[in-house]
């Protein structure tokens, strides 16, 4: 076959990309470089050190073997000579985690969803910040634990409150996840009233994790005032269910004043278990009426008002804050995602399917190839063919069929070529656009015109 003088800068194009994918394109997370490797790239940033693209692949070379503020230095580099590469962007924010500067991190990734990127870019980054919320909570946590002594002389706020997990001391197994959705539904409620301002839920479990209560179950009143100065909260909330007599729940609570750790108010009630939010809804009365918290006939009704009708949607609720705790985000998803369809108008089990999913999504994806995502293959000027000269070349590569050939349907589905998604030429970190991971099994010669 005859090669046109213009198609061969196209061969040449797609020989270097493919020989690109078959190296894994020295990628964060693709390969682990030796320190051979590290101080070769090293000396190519001594020869050229202001150049982009060496400062990126050694970027990425520094945040693979964990040096994480020497990858945000080479960064910082690459962005002054491309302020707008979202790969350079998506590694800062990376580094940034690895440093435990969450604030950074978090405004990295904000700044990139503010430019409203597509779905799957748009999904990755927030999945991203529900990870990273994560990470921050537990650090705090660990923060809070090794300066317990000094958190201890500090007197904590009275009007705010922690509220625990509920304590499941039944035999019903399928009941337990209401360990959960119980605490939030009394935080939801609580947070109506104005005066008082709730500790996130998230936070506080992030809290018995590090101090590992939430397995044990033992929480009294002296651990909960223990917690609740950790966490600056002046009341805690702790209680109990189990079924009683019949088809009936009981359901007690106590507000546990962490400043000397007494027991401030009591509330309990037994209802049938198909009326569990009213009886929820008295205990709440309760311990407001007797600790004296003042509460308005606006606050009362929002107070009043049920999350869902479907007890068995607040059930698969429940389980899916269980297994968020536990960091299954995939069966937290699932679980949401039905208990949503299960009653449409539950918007806290709509709002928990989204927020799950994007964060199954981020963590199941190599940050290696959360940046090429990310990326989309803008990465700034560089050295090469003429702006937009690349870019068509690569669509008409991906798209180009030699005669007598056919297009491969990579996906094994027997998709019809024109309804398939033309898939561009490799995942490698350092290929720029969106990715497929093709394997290369022979010698492929393709003429086409340069545009």
């Amino acid at each position: 076959m005859r090669t046109s003088r213009s198609g061969m800068f196209a061969v040449a194009v797609l020989c270097a990309t493919l020989a690109a994918c078959a190296t894994g394109g020295g990628g964060a997370g693709t390969t682990q470089l030796s320190p051979a490797d590290l101080s070769a790239l090293e000396a190519q940033r001594a020869q050229h050190p202001t150049d982009p693209d060496v400062n990126l692949r050694l970027a990425k070379a520094y945040y693979s073997a964990n040096r994480f503020a020497d990858a945000r230095k080479a960064l910082a580099l690459v962005l002054t000579q491309q302020p707008t590469n979202r790969i350079a962007q998506t590694y800062l924010g990376l580094s940034y985690e690895g440093m435990e500067q969450f604030d950074s991190a978090r405004a990295i990734y904000s700044a990139l969803l503010a430019t409203k990127p597509s779905g799957e870019v748009g999904r990755l980054l927030n999945g991203r910040l529900t990870l990273l919320a994560r990470k921050e909570l537990h650090a705090s946590a660990r923060a809070s634990l090794a300066h317990e002594t000094e958190l201890s002389r500090t007197p904590p706020d009275p009007n705010t409150v922690a509220v625990f997990p509920f304590r499941y001391t039944g035999q019903d197994s399928s009941l337990r996840p209401l360990e959960r959705g119980l605490a939030a539904l009394v935080v939801s409620d609580l947070s109506h009233v104005r005066r008082l301002r709730l500790v996130e839920r998230e936070r506080l479990q992030a809290l018995l994790d590090e101090m590992r209560l939430a397995a044990s179950g033992r929480v009294d009143p002296t651990t909960g005032a223990r917690s609740g100065h950790l966490v600056g909260a002046g009341q805690v909330v702790q209680g109990q269910f189990q079924e009683a007599p019949g088809t009936n729940i009981r359901l007690d609570a106590t507000m546990v004043r962490a400043g000397d750790a007494q027991v401030a108010a009591t509330g309990s009630g037994r209802n049938p278990l198909n009326q569990l939010f009213d009886l929820e809804k008295s205990v709440v009365f309760q311990l407001l009426t007797k600790t004296g918290v003042p509460v308005s006939p606006a606050e009362s009704i929002a107070i009043s008002e049920r999350p869902t009708k479907d007890l068995q949607a607040f059930l698969l609720y429940s389980r899916g804050l269980e297994s968020q705790d536990k960091g299954d985000f995939r069966a937290a998803s699932a679980d949401f995602k039905a208990a949503a369809q299960r009653d449409p108008t539950f918007q806290a089990a709509a709002q928990q399917s989204q927020s799950s999913d994007a964060a199954q999504s981020a963590s199941g994806t190599p940050d290696n190839t959360l940046a090429a995502i990310v990326g989309g293959g803008s990465v700034g000027p560089s050295s090469g063919p003429p702006a937009g000269t690349t870019q068509a070349l690569q669509l008409g590569i991906n798209t180009t069929v030699p005669s007598g050939a056919t297009i491969v349907d990579q996906t094994g589905s027997g998709t019809p070529p024109s309804q398939q998604r033309p898939d561009p030429l490799c995942e490698a970190a350092d290929c720029q656009g969106p990715v497929a991971n093709p394997t290369v099994i022979g010698t492929i010669i393709i003429i086409i015109k340069r545009p």
